[in-house]
């Protein structure tokens, strides 16, 4: 799975927002639907509610959080990244927890985790860093998240 933040309404969200937004929002969200499909890899929009307000190792949701446009720190455990890259793990986060609630085998689902550039984030918020990562985050611009397992 592919997770992607419901771009529904972006225009109304977005001050001085131009109609060839909307349209580039979802073109995008389009080819990677597209491309996904050429992989059998399915692509879910997940309501962006809250996700860049939420500490993604701790849960703690607090506006104050959001530090500025690009840093985020948790006012409780006081985890510091990148906010875009926070906020793709949140989303990416709601997406486990939809796949895993729907699960129907007797040990209650099977395991789902969500394969990042600097590591791997489990449905719990365990996060396991990758061989080749020194810092959670480093060097993401916009970052990517997709959702393995199901």
């Amino acid at each position: 799975h592919v997770a992607f933040e419901n771009l529904t309404d972006i225009r109304d969200r977005m001050t001085g927002a131009k109609r060839f937004h909307t349209w580039a929002f979802r073109r995008l969200y389009e080819y990677v639907v597209y491309k996904s499909e050429m992989l059998d890899i399915e692509v879910e929009q997940v309501s962006p509610a809250y996700t860049s307000q939420r500490c993604s190792k701790c849960g703690f949701t607090n506006e104050t959080n959001r530090k500025s446009k690009h840093q985020f720190v948790c006012q409780k455990c006081d985890y510091e990244l990148n906010a875009d890259y926070n906020a793709s793990k949140n989303i990416a986060r709601k997406l486990m927890k939809r796949l895993h609630s729907g699960q129907m085998s007797s040990s209650g689902g099977a395991p789902c985790q969500c394969a990042l550039k600097s590591g791997t984030l489990n449905l719990n918020g365990g996060f396991t860093a990758s061989v080749d990562s020194t810092t959670e985050g480093e060097s993401t611009d916009k970052p990517t998240t997709s959702v393995v397992g199901h």
